[in-house]
């Protein structure tokens, strides 16, 4: 449930103690010392504690060569991240040394990308993303004219990461993938493996949990992460955030009690308060609200003796959801309503949708139903703005990638011309040098046929979907469905895990299609297709099998679960407001539910009993849940 804060401990990693501004001018450093400890210093930045940053920055310093002018702007350049308790003294002297170095008849690119990065950060505290991101532009800008791969790869890692916070998921996994290419050529390897980090951490707020655990444990495996307990205390909470938000909660707790040994270990409050309220959170997702309210009592003591503000309004959504499942609704109130308050300020959908089904749950114990239904549709609007925005975020990612690639492709076809055009003007010039023209055009040919082959693969792919989804729908098809059940069978079997199949049918659809026409039955068959997709589960499947008829797969969940599942499908299709479609139309299902059983030989048998029982509910009266296990 909880995210990372936008700002707070981790910004140790870049920002530590201030310094004295101006030129030191220390006696009889070499300049060969300085450049190696200042780049191992953008290597590994300036510490994570103020103690750690003062002692940084006056190694760097003691290295520093006298009379030495770009060595200085350099080292002003990287003294300038420091601390961030006097915001604006830092973003003037950041201003103040650009105005400088851009003044020059030939600027430093090295020491112009790192102060526009420490403007950046020192802007992230408190101002628009647009204005953050422009300056993240200029420090990668200047990285890129810097030609220092290091550079380059930091300035990038450093953009994505302003991009994720921001929500510009798609433009955040593009720059840390192109951070990634950069860095694998500096052969960096603690450089290489934090950037796996910010890749996975731009996946999780993308809702791709696979592809983030991938990235995130990879960086945890890295010798030169774990050698660090900051870095390795990053990827410990953000696997602990990615298994709250996919309900593997003894996985998340694992994680962050896992954070929590480790920044007590190294006597850091402000880390231990983040990964007491990441507990907090889990405790309170898996139906523990006492223990929930135990960790932020100490999440709030880690915060105090830390300074560092956390998340308000983060800790009264979580303090609000313990004390309303405790039934301490008086209490419970108005830390539920500060949140949505919050949160509708900023237009923050996704943590909108947190926070309204609790509140509205306890508005409806407080007896006002009105406010409670409202909190809902306000709830199912902001899910559905999320969801929509995530969408959208992987479809940009998909068009990034696949202009990306058109570029090179187009590049290379360019030059391959280019190429032949000179060939050919040698040819006519010497005929000796015919066969660097038949080399230049059997270049271009691989190339060509490289190009055909991308295209027929591509294509292939798109048939490939098409072959597994229903047209009308969008959903998966009978085979595919047929299939995917199969494979969840075997894996239940082997794993010896829960497995179970709803069988879904649309009540009286005959009716439907005769009164008001086959244009509005394929309409209500989408509508209730997106509905039931919608409110399935991340590992769930839905697919239509045929008429009016979609089966969902659901791994992993016991027969109780099931039930719960399939009964809020029934009740999301029952409130569809199909209005705009037909006056009055509206449209219920009938569910059976059947779980693998020892019994079961194949996926086929599976299905057939939750058929069985979706045809029992058609029986009982239809708008209703049926389960085999009452047959």
């Amino acid at each position: 449930m909880l995210r990372p804060p936008r700002h707070g401990w981790i910004l140790g990693l870049l920002l530590v103690t201030p310094v004295v501004w101006g030129n030191p001018e220390p006696a009889g450093a070499d300049a060969a010392a300085f450049d190696a400890a200042f780049a191992t210093a953008l290597r590994e930045g300036m510490g994570t504690t103020p103690a750690e940053g003062t002692a940084a920055v006056e190694a760097l310093r003691a290295t520093l060569p006298a009379n030495d002018a770009l060595r200085s702007r350099r080292f002003d350049a990287m003294a300038c991240r420091a601390a961030q308790h006097d915001r604006k003294a830092y973003i003037a002297n950041a201003d103040t040394l650009l105005a400088a170095e851009q003044a020059r008849s030939a600027p430093d690119a090295t020491s112009l990308a790192l102060l526009h990065a420490c403007r950046a950060a020192y802007l992230v505290l408190g101002t628009d993303a647009t204005v953050v991101e422009r300056a993240y532009d200029a420090a990668v800008e200047a990285a890129q004219r810097s030609a220092d791969p290091m550079l380059l790869g930091s300035m990038l890692s450093l953009r994505s990461d302003a991009h994720s916070v921001s929500g510009k998921f798609a433009k955040s996994l593009m720059d840390a993938l192109a951070a990634q290419d950069v860095l694998d050529d500096s052969g960096e390897r603690f450089a290489i493996a934090a950037n796996l980090q910010v890749v996975g951490i731009a996946f999780r707020r993308m809702g791709e949990y696979a592809r983030a655990e991938e990235y995130l444990l990879r960086s945890l495996e890295d010798e030169e992460i774990r050698s660090r307990w900051a870095n390795t205390m990053t990827a410990l909470l953000q696997l602990g955030y990615l298994y709250d938000e996919t309900g593997r909660y003894d996985e998340a707790r694992r994680m962050l009690a896992d954070a929590l040994e480790l920044c007590q270990r190294h006597k850091n409050h402000a880390a231990c308060a983040y990964a007491r309220l990441g507990l907090a959170g889990v405790e309170v997702d898996d139906g523990a609200p006492r223990r929930a309210l135990a960790a932020l009592e100490q999440a709030e003591a880690d915060f105090a003796e830390s300074g560092d503000p956390g998340d308000p309004t983060m800790l009264a959504l979580v303090r609000g959801q313990a004390l309303a499942r405790l039934g301490r609704d008086a209490e419970a109130l108005p830390l539920l309503d500060r949140a949505v308050a919050t949160w509708t300020t900023e237009g923050n959908d996704r943590y909108l949708a947190l926070a309204l089904p609790e509140r509205a749950r306890l508005l409806e114990r407080l007896g006002r139903e009105a406010d409670a239904i409202a909190d809902l549709r306000r709830f199912i609007e902001a899910h559905a703005n999320d969801d929509r925005m995530r969408a959208e975020q992987r479809t940009d990612l998909m068009r990034e990638q696949f202009d990306a690639s058109r570029r090179e492709v187009e590049n290379a076809e360019l030059k391959a011309r280019e190429a032949l055009r000179l060939k050919e003007i040698e040819g006519l010039n010497a005929a000796r040098r015919w066969q660097w023209t038949a080399i230049s055009l059997a270049v271009v040919l691989v190339i060509v046929l490289l190009v055909m082959v991308a295209r027929q693969i591509a294509k292939a792919r798109r048939l490939r979907l098409l072959a597994m989804t229903d047209p009308l729908t969008g959903l998966a098809n009978r085979r595919h469905t047929d299939y995917r059940g199969s494979e969840a069978f075997k894996r239940a079997r082997l794993t010896a895990q829960p497995f179970c199949v709803l069988a879904i049918d649309i009540d009286h659809f005959k009716l439907v299609n005769d009164t008001h026409g086959h244009a509005v039955g394929d309409t209500v068959l989408q509508r209730v297709g997106r509905e039931c997709q919608r409110t399935l589960r991340q590992n769930d499947l839905i697919g239509r099998i045929g008429g009016e008829e979609f089966t969902g797969l659901l791994p992993v969940t016991a027969e109780p679960a099931a039930r719960q599942v399939a009964e809020r499908l029934r009740a999301g299709v029952e409130s569809l407001n199909l209005d705009d479609v037909a006056l009055g139309l509206r449209v219920t299902i009938s569910i059976g539910v059947a779980r693998m059983r020892d019994s079961d030989t194949n996926f086929a048998g599976l299905l057939s009993r939750a058929d069985a029982a979706m045809y029992r509910a058609k029986q009982g009266g239809r708008n209703r849940v049926v389960s085999d296990e009452t047959a």
